[in-house]
């Protein structure tokens, strides 16, 4: 049988097929959209973890959480420039 012939049978068939198309894309995009919610709901609770954890470990050591702890490291120091004399 070809769908969508130029009968009426043809054109019932292209619109009941164009249905069923449509509906199953609707219910594949609202199953997708859940799996990625529920995704983005397991990292986003691992990250709050892991960074609650972090912060219960600068409290340990005195950290008011004003304090940024920064190292910086020159490319060039002086002390190379002493070694290459």
């Amino acid at each position: 049988m070809r769908i969508g012939g130029t009968g009426w049978l043809g054109r019932l068939s292209a619109v009941v097929v164009s249905a069923i198309v449509l509906v199953v894309a609707a219910m594949l995009s609202v199953v997708l959209l859940a799996v990625l919610f529920a995704v983005g709901v397991v990292v986003a609770g691992y990250l709050w973890w892991k960074i609650r954890a972090l912060r219960r470990q600068a409290r340990e050591f005195g950290d008011d959480g004003r304090t940024i702890d920064v190292e910086v490291v020159h490319k060039d120091s002086h002390a190379d420039e002493i070694a290459r004399r």
